[in-house]
């Protein structure tokens, strides 16, 4: 049987979708940091800084290399079609937009250790972004674009906020993808020699404990409370709570089998984590069903909460010490491990502003 649209959806006029323009904004703010990490080192190798344009192909490559490279840039064509609508602009300016983009981080990538600027790059980015833009032709059609529209109506919160949150909520499962950081881990234990600090308590290592399981509990309460906002409705809050914390988990799974060595696969779980998100799952299961303002007020308190656990963890992450944890061998993952672990240090700041917006704009209705 044909499943219909809502009635509530069919007596109003559904406002225009913004979700493409987010997409496209966030992901570009994946790649320039996956692309320009960890943005220090900068040096001038004395070479013609545009030679490497007109180099022949290939001089440089390696399958994986380029295999990752065209699927990388398949969102950015794919967000540049979606955002631009019309289909022969789309196609045109989708693969022209990637290339761009790619011309422009590939030299910068000259500038920076561990980077090699490559032509070959280029092409594999154009045709990543051209696969996207013909993606898009379908994912744009009217067919999708209406399931798109009643799924934000029947569950998304009303105005712009619910897609934006749930493009920003993305981010988030990014920041999950490095298996050595410890699940819905605020910080991270160093793997290498003890570092030396000075501890508020005798105990200090019931001080790591404490922040560390502290972290994860304000880190899930936060994250639990960001998703209840975007929901539209008060019977969806439970599960979307229960769906986005479990995918998280499975997620670190896959991340695990992928990239650790075998006798590192539980690596990203202890017992202060187990703690921390036990505690909090009777705190968001004692706080799903308070009105949207209330959860978006605790949810931005404790998300502030986490970046203070943060400021005051006295270890410093070492990347290169953690590295030995992995079994992947095919490059970029130092790049990787530092993107995740960028976009999780921004992601609490948006989060944080969308909440409290939510705050403001339900104190002044």
């Amino acid at each position: 049987m044909r499943s219909f649209p809502p009635v509530s959806y069919l007596a109003r006029e559904a406002p225009q979708t913004r979700i493409a323009r987010y997409f496209l904004a966030c992901y570009l703010l994946v790649v320039l940091v996956l692309s320009f990490y960890p943005f220090t080192g900068w040096h001038y190798n004395g070479e013609p800084v545009l030679a490497f344009y007109s180099y022949p192909l290939p001089y440089y490559i390696t399958f994986f290399d380029n295999f990752a490279n065209v699927l990388a840039y398949v969102p950015v064509g794919l967000g540049i079609a979606l955002l631009l609508r019309r289909r022969l602009l789309s196609l045109l300016l989708g693969v022209l937009g990637g290339i761009a983009l790619s011309a422009l981080v590939e030299f910068v990538q000259q500038f920076l250790p561990d980077r090699v600027a490559s032509n070959m790059d280029i092409l594999a980015n154009g045709t990543g972004a051209l696969i996207g833009v013909v993606l898009a032709q379908f994912v744009a059609s009217r067919r999708w674009q209406r399931r798109w529209l009643v799924f934000r109506h029947s569950y998304l919160v009303v105005g712009r906020r619910g897609e934006w949150g749930l493009v920003w909520l993305g981010l988030w499962f990014i920041s999950q993808c490095d298996p050595s950081v410890p699940l819905f881990g605020v910080v991270v234990e160093p793997v290498a020699l003890p570092q030396p600090f000075i501890s508020p308590i005798a105990n200090a290592r019931l001080f790591l404990d404490l922040l560390e399981g502290c972290g994860v509990l304000l880190h899930v309460f936060g994250l639990g409370m960001f998703v209840s906002v975007l929901v539209r409705h008060q019977r969806h809050v439970p599960r979307v709570m229960v769906v986005t914390l479990v995918a998280g988990i499975v997620l670190k799974l896959v991340f695990a089998g992928m990239l650790l060595k075998p006798d590192q696969f539980f690596a990203w779980i202890n017992l202060n984590v187990v703690i921390g998100a036990g505690l909090a799952w009777l705190l968001l299961a004692l706080c799903a069903h308070l009105r949207r303002r209330l959860r978006a007020l605790f949810g931005a308190w404790a998300l502030i909460a986490v970046l203070i656990v943060a400021w005051l963890w006295p270890l410093a992450p070492q990347l290169s010490a953690s590295l030995e944890m992995f079994r992947w061998r095919y490059g970029h993952l130092q790049h990787f491990s530092g993107m995740a672990a960028m976009v999780g240090d921004i992601w609490p700041y948006g989060a944080i502003a969308l909440m409290l917006a939510l705050v403001v704009r339900h104190a002044e209705d």
